[in-house]
């Protein structure tokens, strides 16, 4: 063991340093972009929610693995610790109580750790009183630790939770404590959750339980990573298994983050049958923090079972943006060489957000390998196909049907790498179904790649309304909305590895426009008030705008001068960003956060319906300088559709990616309907008369103690400030008629209450 604590001395040594988070990417005058503060995931939230502060713990079993292990992460084989006591193949096995006295609990125990008192009071003295005061009785308690599992446990001495106050010649009387009490009965429900049965077959056609890595705090995805190995990667990050920050109030703090360990391997084999894991690795990828801190780092530790103990292996500090690079590490150690062995990548990080990733791809653990064991005999795509559109990613279905052919995209290309040193004979295909038919369509035989395309990255051009056989969506049957599923797979020869040869979406047809793919890898935010933003979409025909769907990032970490809930903006629309505006709501707008939801979008209605048609432009006009990270989806290039205005101008953004802002049109049938509309907060204050015309009062809640208003334009400029007085009107006879927001501010300076106000003559 003294290679194997070797190793570890020297990686305390390298993760020793601190650092600090920074949310900052791309930047381009005052245009920003900077790694996402929350990604809420699937399934975590949701059980979250339901454990409606139960104490419930659940035991996962696993079926064990046999070597050889393979695992490119273009499927996912982590196992979500979401389960529910109410699931199938979930048993509740054991019952922790938090309190237990002489080895009884019962439902109503509960005691005070501070000493209580019986108080005998006696008057009957002449001018004398005589106050005796004793503790009461003490009970030797049993206090459990349910927090944490296993239960550890206390023994301490508790008194009732009350004191006794008697007059000598009267009957005592008993005064009870007022709750909260630090001792009250409660419970630990332990569950144990069934293996997982289901398959995965390996390269070499022999089966292996699917579930390989025994918890999902690692991302596995296809859209941070830059040209990886194949399609999938699992990403480490300072956001924890449910996306959300490990240390969302203090966002700068360093530790571990994120771990990946594997389920319980048999490696009982010697030294000499030479086994080797090897894997490919990439710092940053498409996560918008671009900032080398020191100290992040990626880990590599394995498990020996006879010392129960995990030993670092291999070790690499964060840096710059780096193509993907494959590790071979042999595993010679006779500690390690066991029945039971296990390994665990982990991520030194900032534990703010998405900050520090780091992306693994590929590992592989067999014996009878060597260290030139690097090439791959695999085929297999690069990045998830989102869309058979173009260049949409969601059109309404009403105008779909108008024009289907205009909408299809003529051709989808797709990246596919060959990993191996001999050219392979590679076919490819795609099929849809229809939705509501239930029927298929599928279209192969209309490519292939023979020659040259070893060790390459090379481009498979998919036709879709184009070709001797355009495809185009079949929604026969389907009323309002469609939802087709599509597959595109490649076919080699060889090739070791079918999972990646496949990729899947959904594709919804339903009441709006969209670029990006759902997926969002960063924020963007303008840092000056009265900034402006446009999102230009080239329409068929006219039709009815009824809102707009935004995707905001979670931020965590608010602060007096930058809180994104003080963020304001108006919804302004364009046909003509060289005119003025068609349409601006009056109703300021801020952002808001879904923790899970639809696509994590938040729809904010116009004021009113309005008509467009052509081409036309949907955005804001912020009133602050307050940044409020629109998600970015940084895989789905269209700058050249998004437009900023500072007030010099308007500028094409220089921001590779899409903005996740959708316009809505009417629909007879709304698929998001059931998605909560943003409805803004109660406010602190009232403002009377509404409309006005020389002078307003403010009514403040009696919750808030405004000491200044502001008096801000439609654009955010900062018109005049008063001192809050609640027996004076504010005077607004200077200034010209039109919309205005009054913002109420506390001592500090915090915004809390605003109100618009619409000056009329």
């Amino acid at each position: 063991m003294n290679a194997l604590n070797h190793t570890l001395s020297i990686g305390i040594i390298l993760f020793a340093q601190v650092a600090n988070a920074q949310f900052t990417g791309g930047t381009s005058g005052v245009e920003h972009t900077e790694a996402l503060h929350a990604q809420p995931r699937p399934g975590a939230i949701n059980f979250a929610q339901r454990d409606a502060g139960l104490h419930e713990y659940f035991i996962y079993d696993y079926l064990a693995q046999a070597i050889p292990i393979v695992d490119d992460f273009s499927i996912d084989r982590t196992r979500h610790l979401n389960a529910s006591s109410a699931d199938a193949g979930v048993a509740l096995t054991a019952t922790y109580y938090h309190l237990e006295v002489g080895g009884v609990s019962t439902p109503d125990m509960i005691f005070t750790s501070d000493t209580t008192h019986y108080t005998l009071i006696d008057t009957t003295q002449a001018d004398t009183i005589i106050v005796t005061v004793t503790a009461l009785p003490s009970t030797p308690v049993t206090v459990h630790d349910i927090s944490t599992y296993p239960v550890t446990s206390v023994d301490l001495d508790a008194w009732p939770t009350y004191n006794i106050i008697q007059y000598v010649g009267s009957d005592p009387d008993t005064i009870h404590l007022q709750p909260p009490f630090d001792l009250v009965q409660d419970s630990l429900l332990v569950y144990t959750v069934t293996a997982d049965t289901r398959t995965y077959t390996n390269p070499d056609n022999s089966m292996h339980p699917l579930i390989l890595w025994e918890e999902d705090e690692a991302y596995v995805n296809g859209t941070y990573p830059i040209d990886p190995p194949t399609i999938g990667v699992a990403s480490f990050d300072g956001m924890d298994r449910t996306g959300f920050p490990y240390s969302p109030d203090s966002p700068n703090n360093t530790g571990i983050a994120d771990h990946l360990t594997s389920v319980p391997i048999n490696l009982q084999y010697p030294a000499s049958d030479s086994v080797y894991l090897s894997f490919f690795y990439q710092p940053q990828g498409l996560s918008g923090d671009s900032e080398v801190q020191p100290g992040d780092s990626l880990m590599l530790e394995m498990y020996a079972p006879d010392q129960q103990e995990w030993f670092l292996q291999w070790s690499t500090p964060y840096t710059a943006l780096a193509p993907f690079k494959q590790v071979l590490l042999p595993i010679i150690d006779a500690s390690l060489l066991k029945n039971g062995f296990r390994m665990r990548f982990s991520n030194r990080a900032s534990l703010g957000g998405a900050v520090d990733h780091w992306h693994i791809d590929y590992v592989r653990l067999d014996r009878n390998r060597t260290a030139a064991d690097t090439l791959l005999q695999d085929v297999t795509f690069v990045y998830p196909a989102n869309t058979l559109l173009a260049p949409w990613t969601s059109v309404p279905f009403n105008k779909f049907n108008e024009d289907p052919a205009h909408y299809m995209a003529q051709n989808v290309d797709l990246l596919q790498k060959n990993l191996y040193t001999v050219p392979a004979f590679i076919l490819w295909g795609y099929s849809s179904d229809s939705t509501c038919t239930g029927l298929v369509a599928q279209r192969s035989g209309y490519g292939s790649n023979i020659s040259g395309n070893e060790l390459s990255t090379f481009n498979s051009a998919h036709p879709i309304n184009s070709g001797t056989s355009p495809f185009i969506y079949d929604f026969s049957g389907c009323i309002d909305a469609g939802f087709p599923k599509v597959k595109f797979w490649t076919n080699a020869t060889p090739d070791a590895n079918r999972y990646n040869d496949t990729t899947r979406f959904t594709q919804e047809i339903s009441n709006y426009y969209s670029y990006d793919d759902g997926s969002a890898e960063a924020g963007y935010w303008l840092n000056t008030s009265g900034g402006r933003i446009a999102y230009r979409f080239d329409t068929q025909g006219t039709d009815s705008l009824r809102a707009v769907r935004m995707y905001f990032d979670p931020i965590f970490t608010y602060d007096v001068f930058n809180d994104p809930r003080d963020g304001n903006f108006l919804i302004t629309i364009w046909s003509d960003l060289n005119n003025d505006p068609i349409y601006q709501n009056i109703s300021f707008s801020s952002p808001e956060y879904r923790l899970w939801g639809p696509d994590h979008f938040v729809e904010y209605p116009l004021d009113s319906t309005i008509a467009v048609g052509g081409t036309f432009y949907v955005g804001w006009t912020q009133t602050n300088a307050v940044k409020m990270n629109l998600g970015m989806d940084k895989n789905r290039v269209n700058n050249d559709r998004m437009f900023y205005n500072v007030g010099s101008g308007w500028v094409q953004s220089t921001q590779q990616g899409s903005w996740m802002m959708r316009p809505v049109m009417v629909s007879t049938t709304d698929p998001f309907a059931s998605v909560e509309a943003h409805t803004p907060s109660a406010n602190a204050m009232q403002v009377y008369p509404n409309p006005a015309n020389d002078e307003v009062w403010i009514r403040a809640n009696s919750s808030a103690s405004p000491k200044r208003i502001e008096l801000l334009d439609a654009t955010g400029r900062l018109m005049k400030q008063y001192v809050f007085n609640p027996d004076r009107p504010l005077s607004i006879g200077e200034f010209a008629p039109g919309l205005y927001m009054l913002r109420a501010l506390d001592a500090l300076g915090n915004t809390i209450g605003q109100e618009r106000v619409i000056v009329q003559r």
